[in-house]
């Protein structure tokens, strides 16, 4: 038992609490979430039932948090340009300790009150709760500069180690869920499901690629390699996601394979955005960690280079192909600080 609490203990320890991919991530979300409301009026947000207003159910927790519950329902549209200032503070990176309630405040929101949901902001909701966690330790005035060496040691540590770990496997779950459930559901066991969604009244192939999509869709082999296809990405992704570094990259890597083909698809932007943006943030210290090494390694190399060159002739300048950077060897390799 003491060695789990060594080991764990170690891995908090070591973890990079500030992380500039975590913060596109969240950068990426919260410009995902703007773009509904940026793009789309409070009138259709609240779409009328029977010819009435929507009410916004405010009666209980956690839905009377909602900023919507703080003004009336005259002023909707209002509300909604002030949670659009908020989300565009949330994208500028500014202080991500902070700013991370700022943007579950505003998830919370959108996901309680607004009567057109799309999924993708039951996914934000949940994202940035875990986000919290991530960011409780992350001390930038912003979160693109670069990460320290090491993060104060602080109880906070901990809560951001298990809050990235929380969105992990919650992420992993998402995709997870999503594949067993479609293989109860006839079409997708057929491989047709791509077929008929192409083809339905309000969320059918929509844009540029309407027709490729119906062509493509309309074509047997296709149809089951897209229709299968999405099963197999989505149970890949679900088990890369709580894997480790390169691991980690291919499940970002398919992440946006994935939704950006259902975004020309389907039109689906927004949804497609935060699943993204989710995921990077999900995966974020795993590609940090590849891309340090491959660019550590890059570095080494050109280092290397320029010994082997300078040993060939060392009184000859011009046979100097590379020049190393300042400072010295023995202090080894500055880290890229993603």
């Amino acid at each position: 038992m003491s060695a789990i609490r060594e080991r764990l203990a170690r891995a908090i320890y070591a973890f990079p609490a500030e992380s500039r991919l975590l913060g596109a991530g969240r950068t990426l979300i919260a410009l995902a979430q703007a773009s509904v409301l940026l793009f789309t009026p409070a009138a259709y947000l609240f779409v009328p039932v029977g010819g009435e207003e929507v009410a916004v159910d405010c009666a209980g927790l956690p839905e009377q948090l909602s900023v919507y519950c703080l003004a009336d329902d005259s002023q909707r549209q209002l509300v909604t340009w002030c949670l659009l200032g908020m989300l565009l503070v949330v994208a500028s990176g500014l202080l991500p300790r902070f700013t991370s309630l700022l943007h579950l405040w505003v998830s919370l929101s959108i996901h309680n009150s607004i009567s057109l949901p799309d999924g993708g902001e039951a996914v934000a909701m949940v994202a940035t709760l875990f986000l919290v966690l991530a960011c409780a330790n992350d001390r930038r005035v912003w979160h693109w500069q670069r990460p320290r060496v090491r993060a104060s040691a602080s109880i906070l540590q901990g809560v951001a180690w298990a809050g990235l770990w929380g969105l992990r496997l919650q992420m992993a779950y998402v995709y997870l869920n999503s594949a067993v459930a479609k293989l109860s559901v006839a079409p997708w066991q057929e491989g047709t499901a791509t077929y008929y969604v192409a083809r339905m009244e309000n969320f059918g192939a929509a844009g540029l690629f309407a027709d490729l999509v119906i062509w493509s869709t309309g074509t047997a082999l296709l149809a089951v390699a897209t229709t299968w296809g999405s099963i197999l990405a989505e149970a890949t992704l679900a088990v890369f996601l709580v894997r480790r570094n390169v691991l980690q990259v291919c499940a970002l890597a398919i992440s946006v394979a994935l939704h950006v083909s259902i975004m020309i698809q389907l039109g689906i932007v927004s949804f497609a955005l935060i699943m993204i943006g989710a995921v990077l943030c999900a995966t974020s210290r795993g590609v940090a960690t590849v891309a340090d090494r491959l660019l550590t390694n890059r570095r080494a190399a050109r280092i290397r280079d320029s010994r082997v060159t300078r040993d060939r002739d060392p009184h000859e300048d011009s046979l100097i192909a590379v020049t190393p950077r300042s400072g010295s060897d023995e202090r080894g390799l500055t880290e890229v600080g993603l």
